[in-house]
């Protein structure tokens, strides 16, 4: 089955559109890196805090919790 011309044209402009679409992202992103400095690919990951204190008022005040 022969393929027309005008249909393989629409074809590849529509891959070639497709990819630059997918493409634009990811080179924005570069570029962002690029101008700002940024490296996050050579930081270290950051461990997360275990708060122990929490902001939970106890009622340990001098009153009696009432808020008289």
């Amino acid at each position: 089955m022969k393929m027309e011309k005008a249909t393989k044209d629409r074809i590849v402009r529509n891959v070639f559109l497709s990819l630059f679409i997918f493409l634009l992202p990811i080179a924005a992103m570069f570029t962002t890196f690029y101008f700002t400095g940024e490296r996050p690919w050579e930081t270290k990951k950051q461990q997360h805090k275990t708060e122990t204190d929490t902001s939970i008022n106890t009622k340990n005040n001098k009153q009696d919790g009432s808020n008289d």
